[in-house]
């Protein structure tokens, strides 16, 4: 009986701790749509470079080094990369980007952490289509 009670709150206190400091995925997001601009490729991955309008920070550029460095899988690997936008006012912010990503077919999803130069971060989830070149991303805060 001891053993079990011990089981319960250690579980209990893992799964709160993930509540208090974890992502709100079902609250407020920022949506950006756009289009992929350019890529290239290396020996060990590529860039893809993205331009949308951001409902929150106006124009946005974003690039995606990504590399293909799962040994266990092609169709997945990690990528590190930064975003700049400028929104009506004139007013600049970056941010630095890190995350995974994998594929299926012509569809690639990415999931990163994004920490913006105005103080606020964000996990993002995006999908990219590679056939049309289009971009969906939906941006959850801190």
């Amino acid at each position: 009986m001891l053993q079990a009670y011990k089981k319960f709150i250690a579980s209990f206190i893992i799964l709160t701790s993930f509540s208090i400091y974890g992502f709100d995925l079902t609250g407020e997001g920022i949506n950006l749509s756009g289009k992929i601009n350019s890529t290239s490729l290396t020996d060990s991955g590529g860039v893809i470079d993205v331009v949308s309008d951001n409902e929150k920070y106006g124009k946005t550029w974003l690039t995606y080094n990504v590399k293909v460095n799962n040994p266990n899988s092609p169709d997945q690997g990690s990528f590190q990369g930064r975003a700049i936008a400028i929104n009506n006012d004139g007013l600049r912010v970056s941010a630095s980007r890190q995350g995974v990503w994998s594929r299926e077919g012509y569809i690639y999803s990415f999931y990163s952490l994004d920490d913006v130069s105005d103080g606020n971060q964000f996990l993002c989830i995006t999908t990219m289509n590679l056939k049309d070149d289009t971009v969906e991303m939906r941006f959850y805060p801190k």
